[in-house]
Order: structure tokens, then C-alpha cells, then sequence
């Protein structure tokens, strides 16, 4: 069994067999983590409740990208 993370939107997750997963939103509903919103590599969504997100056997894959392409952009070698 992987170690459990918490869901952050933004950050791409991997399972047993490789695929990338990213959590999109995290609905609450009175401060609890009602359901996450994830997405795959080719854009189909779905919605898990936490109880399935833990059976998903997930790890962390990176953090969001979005800062290291803008890093890399702004990077112009002046």
C-alpha cells in the first residue's frame, strides 16, 4: 500500500499501473472534504468520495507546473 495523501488541487497523483491523475476541486460541504474532482491525462472527470480516493493507492507525482514553465519562460539567459 502507498502512503495516503490528501488530495491538492493542481498536483498530479500516479496509481499502481502509472497513470496520471490530477485533482481538479475539492467540494466542501460544512468544512468536510465532501467529494474530489479528478481528472486523467486525456481530460475525461470523474467525482470520488475520500473513502475512494484512499482505495486509489495513489503518490504524489509533482507539483503543479505551472510555476516551473513560467520560471523556465522567464529564464531568457540575460
Amino acid at each position: 500500500m502507498f502512503l495516503q495523501h490528501k488530495p491538492i488541487p493542481g498536483y498530479w497523483y500516479s496509481n499502481l499501473s502509472g497513470q496520471l491523475i490530477q485533482v481538479r476541486a475539492i467540494v466542501l460541504v460544512s468544512g468536510h472534504n465532501n467529494r474530489i474532482i479528478v481528472e486523467d491525462i486525456h481530460g475525461k472527470r470523474q467525482s470520488v468520495d475520500m473513502e475512494s480516493w484512499r482505495a486509489m493507492d495513489l503518490v504524489l507525482h509533482s507539483p503543479v507546473g505551472d510555476n516551473l514553465r513560467d520560471d523556465a519562460a522567464g529564464d531568457s539567459g540575460d
